[in-house]
């Protein structure tokens, strides 16, 4: 079964559905140690038959048709998981919350008005990058007057951000592709589960990532026309990621400045000349730029380096191998896990994760045609895709799909052009069956690790 031919179609869910029931019964026979309880796995199981489901409605040829396919899918996988949450861990956060736990506690004192609660995140010491998310949580507890009703408007007010940038994604989708392939695009990104879960506990994922998307969307327009107008508004949806993670936000301001780079016909002849040297300036000043951006988030490079080696001293050499190979081609799913907290909310999302692996094909072949190509602007969405890459690399977190998050949207259009590109071209090797194998031994290996 090569899920590669069925990339861009609808027989591509349902075959890589299959695919991965397989593989869960794999290891069930093989893993039942790290097996989640039942209603963990029917929820994993759900999941995938959600989006199937979901995958046989949705309009190829109406945008408008697609974004209310869109739209109930999120409803009703939201709230679903929601109440799952509430019936089978009793707590609508779901298992053991820390993060989310954090937000909604410091949310709930909606006795203080907006000034009032900022002041309070910076008395106590909270993160810049967590007072984008604290700030919307306190504003979605206010308007009901009750936070535990603001839970509820906080699933909604998801609902309308995964929304908003799926919008974008189909906007910024359509300089590129005819509509059929944008709206694939589109429905893929609309229906990921990690944002499923997201949403379903209170985490800030699915609002960062929609300023991100209409920020890269505007960065792009930039470079069909330098109009101020669209640098003004490339830079005001950026501006808000220092609320979220404030490294992302360097990253889309060095997109930018290589998008009006090049405007000058220097740049654009010499191209990889200058990207070599910026790649040089990346290695030589890479340290000083992540001590510095550790440094305002209480760490250090040395810290995290620390961190980075207890994590290969716990699991061992391979750890770094699986990092490599899951920053370009994962995140890789976690069918089963070992731990009781990782088994009751990192597999919830696994299909979604067992999906990107096997389309990391074609996004890899995107870049490189797109640099082979010289196609100034899928470059410019696959410098986004490196540099948040590099980060994800040195502090070995590219096995996480919270961490991958900022650029995964983006995964799917590189992907997609990839595949446009990949049909164009006749391959002396069948790459894609090599690959599917490929793919199928990074699953395993992960999952009996």
């Amino acid at each position: 079964m090569n899920l590669l031919n069925k990339w861009q179609s609808r027989k591509f869910y349902s075959s890589a559905a299959l695919l991965y029931i397989l593989f869960f019964v794999l290891l069930m026979m093989t893993q039942r140690n790290k097996l989640p309880d039942v209603p963990v796995v029917l929820m994993q199981l759900a999941g995938a038959g959600m989006i199937v489901f979901f995958s046989l409605l949705y309009d190829k040829h109406s945008f408008s048709k697609t974004l209310v396919i869109i739209v109930a899918f999120q409803l009703a996988c939201f709230f679903g998981l929601r109440f799952f949450n509430i019936e089978f861990f009793e707590n609508p956060l779901g298992y053991d919350p820390q993060d989310a736990l954090s937000y909604h506690q410091r949310g709930s004192h909606i006795e203080m008005s907006l000034l009032r609660f900022i002041r309070y995140l910076n008395d106590n010491s909270v993160n810049l990058d967590d007072f984008g998310f604290n700030i919307i949580v306190h504003t979605a507890y206010s308007l009901t007057g009750n936070p535990e009703t603001g839970m509820q408007l906080l699933v909604l007010f998801n609902v309308i951000a995964v929304s908003v940038s799926s919008y974008f994604v189909y906007k910024l989708s359509s300089m590129f592709f005819e509509k059929g392939h944008s709206i694939f695009v589109t429905f893929f990104w609309a229906t990921e589960l990690y944002a499923v879960y997201t949403a379903s506990v209170g985490l800030k994922e699915n609002f960062m990532v929609m300023f991100i998307v209409i920020a890269i969307y505007y960065i792009i327009k930039v470079h069909n026309n330098l109009l101020a107008k669209d640098i003004i508004l490339a830079v005001l949806f950026s501006l808000p990621i220092l609320l979220f993670r404030t490294a992302v936000f360097y990253m889309l301001i060095c997109t930018l400045l290589y998008i009006i780079g090049l405007k000058l016909p220097l740049v654009k002849r010499y191209i990889y000349f200058f990207i070599a040297i910026i790649m040089v300036f990346a290695i030589i000043y890479g340290y000083q730029t992540i001590d510095e951006l550790a440094l305002s988030q209480g760490y250090s490079y040395d810290v995290l380096q620390d961190f980075a080696d207890k994590k290969v001293r716990d699991n061992g050499t391979m750890t770094y191998l699986l990092n490599y190979f899951a920053a370009v081609f994962g995140p890789f799913p976690n069918l089963v896990a070992e731990e009781l907290i990782k088994k009751n909310y990192i597999t919830l999302y696994s299909f979604s994760s067992f999906c990107k692996v096997f389309y990391s094909f074609f996004m890899v072949y995107g870049i490189f045609r797109a640099f082979r190509n010289k196609h100034f602007e899928m470059m410019g969405i696959a410098l986004f895709w490196f540099l948040n890459t590099f980060m994800l690399l040195f502090t070995l977190f590219a096995q996480h799909d919270r961490y991958q998050w900022p650029h995964m949207p983006f995964t799917i259009v590189l992907a997609c052009y990839g595949f446009i590109c990949w049909q164009e071209n006749t391959h002396m090797l069948k790459w894609d069956k090599l690959y599917m194998l490929f793919a199928i031994l990074m699953i395993l290996v992960f999952n009996y690790r």
